[in-house]
């Protein structure tokens, strides 16, 4: 897994969610789907099947459904307590 990627799509997604709780929840969308792509490539390059599953399970598609409500505070909040704590795992 390539360790440079993970690191930099945390820290975009904890500036995303910092976006997001100063309620520029148009920004932090729009950023969002920048970062999608990187999530997607880390993601399919998990090994651990269980550990690839809880990502798209508990993190990514409450992410996609947070973002289709546009629901900046429950976005911010996935990306900061479940999807950066389980790129933290990997």
């Amino acid at each position: 897994m390539e360790q440079e990627l993970i690191q930099d799509t945390k820290e975009t997604l904890l500036t995303i969610a910092d976006i997001l709780y100063q309620g520029r929840v148009s920004d932090g969308i729009a950023a969002m789907n920048g970062v999608i792509p990187n999530l997607s490539l880390i993601a399919s390059g998990i090994q651990d099947e269980a550990l690839q599953q809880r990502l798209i399970t508990d993190a990514l598609s409450p992410i996609l459904s947070a973002m289709e409500e546009e629901d900046g505070t429950l976005l911010a909040d996935l990306i900061t307590y479940e999807l950066v704590e389980l790129l933290d795992i990997l």
